[in-house]
C-alpha cells in the first residue's frame, strides 16, 4: 500500500459513492487505474466494505498548546490535517482527532501539527483500544 491508495482511502472514507473519475482527478491517475487499485484493495483485504471499514486504521487524540493569540488561526491550519478539532480549556487549548491507516501516516500528521505556526508545544494519546 503506498500514498495513492492510502490518498484513494481517504477519499472513499470520506464519501464511499465517490466516482473513480473524481478520485482519479484527485490522485492524477486514470479511472482505469483507479479501479484497479480500489479492486486490490478489496481482494487485499484493507476495505472490508463500502462503508469504508478499514483493517488497520490507527488513531490518536493530539493536545495542542497555542500562544496567547492566534488559536483560531491554528485550529484552521489543523483542520486541514484532523479528522475533528476541538478548542478546549485546560493546559491546553487545542484537541484534535488524528486518523490514519498506519502508524507512519499516523506519526507524519502529527509531525506537521508539531511544525504548523503558533504551536508551542504537543502531547499525543494514541488510541489502544475501543
Amino acid at each position: 500500500m503506498d500514498d495513492i491508495d492510502l490518498e484513494i482511502l481517504k477519499i472513499l472514507k470520506k464519501d464511499a459513492r465517490t466516482k473513480y473519475v473524481k478520485i482519479a482527478e484527485s490522485v492524477n491517475l486514470t479511472e482505469g487505474a483507479v479501479r484497479r487499485r480500489v479492486k486490490q484493495l478489496i481482494k487485499d483485504g484493507i476495505i472490508k466494505a463500502f462503508t469504508i471499514e478499514a483493517t488497520t486504521e490507527f488513531e490518536g487524540i493530539v493536545l495542542i498548546e497555542t500562544g496567547p493569540t492566534g488559536t483560531r488561526d491554528v485550529m484552521k491550519n489543523i483542520n486541514k490535517i484532523a479528522t475533528r478539532v476541538f478548542e478546549v480549556s485546560g493546559d491546553y487549548d487545542v484537541a484534535a482527532l488524528i486518523q490514519a491507516f498506519t502508524i507512519e501516516d499516523l506519526n507524519r500528521k502529527i509531525d506537521e501539527i508539531r511544525k504548523l505556526s503558533g504551536v508551542r508545544n504537543t502531547n499525543t494519546l494514541i488510541k489502544l483500544t475501543s
